[in-house]
């Protein structure tokens, strides 16, 4: 039979060992997190018809490129999800949820076909949350994008990861569009010196250039008008706003005018959560998202606003793999000598697990030496056993970092508060 090799395909990965644990502590931390701030789960198909992603504009590299397109045997367009807000709010108007619940968050997977690189994958993971009544009272709505930023904010601490937060404020679809007639005849100007990619977004997504990552160290490319100067009197308000009530809670961030973030749908108040780590390299985008005006009626819902943002959990992956340097442990390990102690301590080990500790136990008789290397390759805390001519109803615990040995009375409480008064 012909061996088969190569399984995985380009641009995806297998889960496993230290990176696996790390997804699972990630993901219960965002789910308690969101529920914290009560946001309400939401989970869509894993495939959508292809006019959903539309509204993330039709110019928009994810819809122009990167999107994984198909047709059933019906010939209905589908594609693969891409990304999560268009099919949330495509999932809150079907289902008329807008009509009770306004915050939600997800967890997924999406796809996009693009070049695989550290932290970005064909298949990966995305978290993210959508609060879809932003208000028109500007103040009341500048509490209402506080807390999303806080959501984040709270999960990047927790997980202990560093990070820059970037503001913008990309106004209404009229300010903007007057902004974009005016980077198409400044950049005219310099086209030879565009790369050829952005030679094409000049006419169809002339905003797109300002935050390309060769493109934006340019000098014209800096010094190239600032959307800031076409704010109206109102915008400018709004903006001072937010501002003011994200320094009032103490928010550090930067006002980047250059950020306008990947997709069409947006307007208001962009901003980008931004890593150094050098796990992914310099100025790596590990949270973005912001206001949306529009994307709520495309999908046919009573007039809205909008508020989100989405994570790329397989970034956040790559950095606390290389800030963790503890491999995973267990609380309890069992070490039977013969059938006997093993079926004694199978019982007894499955006593410890349903009281929340973790517990492992060889299956097969073993010497104590070659028991004791297989416990330490477990990073046992506490290692359990029977010593010769062990005291009745007793057993041994042997304390790992330590070398300290114990005897206990046989009885999963009196090991477990060994385990407990210890603080191991």
């Amino acid at each position: 039979m012909k061996t088969i090799t190569n399984l995985r395909p380009k641009g995806t990965y297998d889960l496993f060992n230290q990176k696996g644990e790390l997804f699972l502590k990630t993901r219960d931390l965002f789910f308690k997190l969101a529920s914290n701030f009560n946001f309400n789960f939401i989970d869509t198909p894993i495939f959508e018809y292809l006019t959903v992603f539309y509204t993330s504009g039709k110019q928009s590299d994810l819809v122009s490129k990167e999107l994984y397109k198909f047709s059933d045997r019906s010939e209905r367009t589908m594609a693969l999800r891409a990304e999560g807000t268009a099919p949330v709010m495509r999932a809150i108007a079907e289902n008329k949820l807008f009509l009770d619940n306004k915050k939600f968050f997800y967890f997924g997977q999406m796809f996009r076909y693009e070049k695989p690189q550290k932290g970005r994958s064909r298949q990966f993971w995305q978290a993210g949350c959508e609060f879809i009544d932003l208000s028109d009272d500007s103040q009341t709505a500048a509490y209402q994008k506080l807390e999303i930023l806080q959501l984040g904010i709270t999960l990047l601490n927790q997980l202990n990861i560093d990070y820059k937060i970037k503001l913008n404020y990309l106004a209404t679809e009229q300010t903007r569009q007057k902004y974009i007639e005016a980077l198409k005849q400044y950049f005219q100007q310099y086209k030879d010196k565009l790369e050829k990619i952005s030679q094409q977004r000049l006419e169809k997504n002339p905003l797109r250039i300002l935050d390309d990552k060769i493109e934006s160290q340019k000098d014209f490319v800096i010094n190239a008008p600032k959307i800031d100067t076409f704010y109206s009197e109102a915008e400018k308000q709004d903006f001072e706003t937010i501002l003011v009530v994200l320094k009032d809670n103490k928010i550090d961030f930067e006002v980047d005018t250059n950020l306008v973030r990947g997709l069409d749908y947006y307007d208001d108040l962009v901003f980008e959560f931004v890593s150094d780590s050098p796990a992914l390299g310099q100025r790596t985008t590990i949270l973005g998202g912001g206001c949306y005006y529009n994307l709520v009626s495309d999908f046919q819902m009573p007039a809205a606003k909008g508020v989100g943002f989405a994570i790329g959990v397989d970034r956040l992956l790559e950095i606390l793999s290389l800030n963790t340097q503890n491999e995973r442990t267990i609380d309890f390990y069992f070490l039977g000598f013969n059938f006997d102690e093993i079926k004694t301590f199978a019982f007894l080990a499955n006593q410890i697990r349903q009281d929340n500790f973790t517990a492992e136990f060889n299956k097969k008789p073993t010497s104590f030496t070659k028991g004791f290397k297989k416990a330490q390759k477990t990073n046992a805390k506490l290692i359990v056993f029977y010593e010769k001519d062990q005291p009745a109803n007793t057993v041994t615990i042997k304390t790992l970092s330590t070398g300290k040995k114990q005897i206990v009375e046989f009885s999963s409480s009196a090991i477990t508060k060994l385990l407990k008064e210890n603080n191991v």
